[in-house]
């Protein structure tokens, strides 16, 4: 009895409801161009405020193996982890070590993640822009009548 249960629990689990074929399926939607713009300033703006923060710390504490590098954007960070360490003054600085290391990875991944944005608002891809009809537009035209024939201009306003 069991073991009917179980297979009668088995199918029932596995089995998929049909999709119907007449359910069109919604056609994909994207965000207007305007977004573009403001993708790649909020970009500019992460990699610049995480940046500064580095170059901040760098000069505030130039007796930190490492803090030279934290000078140089995006790839700064990444340099100054490899040089990580205690200052010559401070040989057991123990916790703040681990906490350097930590906000130095948090500041380089923002850095990343800012050109990331970047990249994203130059290459998404975005609704087309309706085509805007021209104010005027004038054009000649045949004129065609039963006892001649000329040219005309036609136009919309």
């Amino acid at each position: 009895m069991k073991s009917v249960a179980l297979a009668v629990a088995a199918a029932l689990a596995l089995s998929a409801a049909s999709a119907g074929a007449d359910e069109p399926a919604a056609p994909p939607r994207y965000p207007p161009s305007s977004a573009r713009a403001k993708v790649i300033v909020g970009g500019v703006a992460v990699t610049a405020l995480s940046y500064g923060a580095a170059f901040l710390a760098a000069t505030s504490w130039p007796e930190v193996p490492g803090s030279s590098e934290l000078k140089i954007p995006i790839a700064g960070p990444w340099m100054a982890l490899a040089k990580n360490g205690c200052a010559s003054d401070d040989p057991d600085c123990g916790a703040k070590l681990y906490l350097r290391g930590a906000l130095t990875v948090v500041g380089g991944l923002a850095q990343l993640a800012g050109l990331g944005l970047v990249a994203e608002g130059i290459f998404m891809t975005t609704e087309a822009r309706s085509a805007q009809p021209a104010a005027i537009t004038v054009r000649p035209a045949p004129v065609i009548t039963a006892t001649g024939m000329g040219a005309g201009v036609v136009g919309t306003f």
